[in-house]
């Protein structure tokens, strides 16, 4: 089992710095609807649900937004 130590900073009402682990990630939204959180590893979208304690999370990877698969 791994401890994970983190601190979230609400720079505006819409924007926070997350530092997890020593890493920085910026996230850009609100509570009731969403975040769109940039990172070292990548871009992740998270949609809130009328469901308390479900949400909806895409992310994405450096390397694949840069180099998409071919097809």
């Amino acid at each position: 089992m791994r401890l994970r130590i983190w601190k979230r900073i609400f720079l505006t009402p819409f924007v926070r710095l997350n530092i997890i682990d020593g890493n920085l990630s910026l996230s850009f939204g609100h509570r009731r609807m969403g975040w769109l959180t940039i990172g070292r590893q990548g871009i992740r979208a998270t949609l809130d649900t009328p469901v308390p304690g479900v949400y909806l999370t895409e992310s994405r990877r450096w390397k694949e937004i840069s180099h998409p698969p071919k097809n």
